[in-house]
């Protein structure tokens, strides 16, 4: 039975909790500290685990009931509600309950969460001094620990990093925030501000919430990009070569290496677009290269694809085009043009080959028109101002447009022979 302990702070890390026992118990070692709280352990605990562990439980079961509760140890003094944000809703839940009725989850949660290399505990030096102002000491914060972390979600000032060893697992090593005053970084890049917004973003929602698999927003936002793969029209592949180097180039080797590994292959992106892996920092990093918004995966809300918005703006011009006009227009490859007006479900608006259209659609005549230098001059800016490329296409649009004025008005219509 634990004689006391301590109540935990707002965002408080487990760990921290652990430490700050130590420190109110006047212990000299860290290693008495851990045997006076778990004195039938016979290997270290797990006390530095950012998620649930055995012992939560087992403190929970040497305390006064009520005195902590084990859902909201798991919820809000654990990274558990970041690390579970992309599994369904009704899987959390059961992980929750199992965790709650004194299961050890931690091997199936290894099975769904990659575990990326561990890294020494981080602090706000602004932070610490307002929780030595308000509650008489600092603690470690559980939102400083969200990897790729970069700032404060607070103060967005940037992180630091203990004095810790790092060849030795945090559980059997005591670590603590300095006591002295440092000097605050505020320097960030803008995609790190970026990147602290969304990480925070995705840590603060209710536990309950899981991302809109239904809109596709993350091969929608690929496409906006240009990362599909060079004539992927139907089956949306991405290019995953230029991909990885895009993120190379934007977060630096090290950092893709450590959350993606030394590729990307298509069949890691195909279960990245059905949202079917579980690791918050793949998505991140792809939300901040392709520029979605931090809760752009979790809204029910389609993100327009450009290249459909710009074809159609085309069809509803009401000018005349050749196919090759259109993909010059589009930016894609002419032979392109049908394949992507089919997927959109846009009818072709463009001149098409006459074997396409019926005995009365045929264009069978010629007509010569004599033009003087002034008249072409004109039809000249005209067909610049209108984006009209041929003559002929001119020329048509605006007999097109007079003869169905003249038709509505009841013009009475003579074949000569």
């Amino acid at each position: 039975m634990v004689g006391f302990f301590p109540s935990l702070y707002p965002d408080e890390l487990w760990y921290s909790a652990i430490v700050r026992f130590h420190v109110h118990s006047g212990m000299a070692y860290w290693t008495d500290t851990l045997s006076l709280l778990f004195p039938d352990q016979t290997s270290y605990p797990k006390v530095g685990d950012m998620m649930p562990n055995e012992t939560m439980q087992q403190i929970v079961r040497q305390l006064p009931e009520g005195a902590l509760d084990l859902r909201d140890l798991a919820l809000h003094h654990s990274l558990f509600p970041f690390r579970l944000r992309f599994l369904p809703t009704q899987k959390k839940q059961d992980y929750l309950e199992r965790f709650c009725k004194g299961e050890d989850i931690q091997p199936h949660l290894l099975s769904i969460t990659k575990k990326l290399r561990e890294h020494p505990l981080r602090y706000c030096p602004m932070c610490a001094q307002e929780d030595r102002e308000t509650y008489g000491e600092a603690y470690w914060h559980i939102s400083h620990q969200i990897p790729l972390m970069p700032l404060c979600p607070r103060h967005r000032c940037r992180l630091k990093a203990a004095e810790q060893k790092t060849t030795m697992p945090l559980s059997r090593q005591l670590v603590q925030i300095p006591a002295m005053s440092e000097p605050i970084d505020r320097e960030a890049e803008p995609w790190e501000k970026f990147l602290t917004g969304l990480l925070n973003r995705w840590y603060t929602m209710p536990y309950e919430a899981e991302p809109d698999r239904s809109t596709d927003n993350l091969n929608r936002a690929a496409e906006n990009n240009g990362l599909l793969a060079p004539g992927s029209v139907r089956r949306l592949s991405w290019d995953t070569e230029r991909l990885y180097q895009k993120l190379v180039d934007r977060f630096g080797a090290a950092v893709v290496a450590e959350v993606f590994g030394q590729r990307i292959t298509s069949a890691h992106i195909r279960r990245l677009r059905q949202i079917s892996i579980s690791t918050p920092e793949e998505y991140a990093l792809l939300s901040i290269l392709l520029g979605l918004e931090p809760d752009a995966l979790f809204e029910g809300q389609e993100i327009p694809i450009a290249l459909r918005d710009r074809m159609q703006a085309l069809a509803d011009a009401g000018r005349l085009f050749t196919k090759q006009g259109v993909a010059a227009d589009l930016g894609i490859r002419t032979e392109q043009v049908m394949p992507y007006a089919k997927r959109f479900g846009i009818n072709p608006f463009w001149v098409q080959s006459g074997k396409r259209k019926t005995e009365t659609e045929r264009q069978g005549y010629t007509v010569t028109i004599h033009l003087s230098q002034e008249e072409k001059h004109m039809l000249d800016c005209y067909m610049a101002e209108q984006n009209i490329q041929a003559y002929s296409h001119a020329l048509r649009y605006c007999m097109n447009k007079e003869l169905r004025t003249w038709h509505r008005s009841g013009g009475r219509q003579t074949h000569g022979k």
